[in-house]
């Protein structure tokens, strides 16, 4: 894991995905990569990172979909440097696992999961 325990990485304002016409086309025509704490939907496009984080009914209620993404932006945070800087929108999706797995673990999916879209985005 990159970073100490306590310590928190940043997510710039420039780095948050907030249009929701945006978010509307990564659920409509992004390519998807299934993990069990999430789903995460992703396409390339013009400028900088941009990431959205969200948690559908089915997490639970209200507190356990805050909390489920809060811990998915963290971990987000911690190993965003494997995603490519320019060019891509990503957006994931809470599972109900994203609130009980271990930190380590789910920031570990998260790190293999962005890993995939820089190859595929290499490629």
């Amino acid at each position: 894991m990159r970073g100490g325990a306590g310590e928190r990485a940043t997510l710039p304002r420039g780095e948050r995905l907030r249009d929701g016409a945006e978010i509307d086309r990564l659920f409509r025509w992004g390519a998807r990569i299934e993990r069990p704490a999430f789903a995460l939907l992703w396409m390339p496009a013009a400028g900088r990172r941009a990431a959205a984080f969200t948690a559908g009914r089915r997490v639970g209620q209200s507190v356990r979909r805050n909390r489920a993404r809060r811990r998915l932006r963290e971990a987000y945070r911690r190993v965003k440097q494997d995603a490519p800087v320019q060019g891509i929108r990503l957006c994931f999706v809470a599972r109900p696992r994203a609130v009980d797995l271990a930190f380590p673990d789910l920031t570990a999916q998260v790190g293999e999961a962005l890993q995939h879209v820089g190859r595929r985005i290499a490629s």
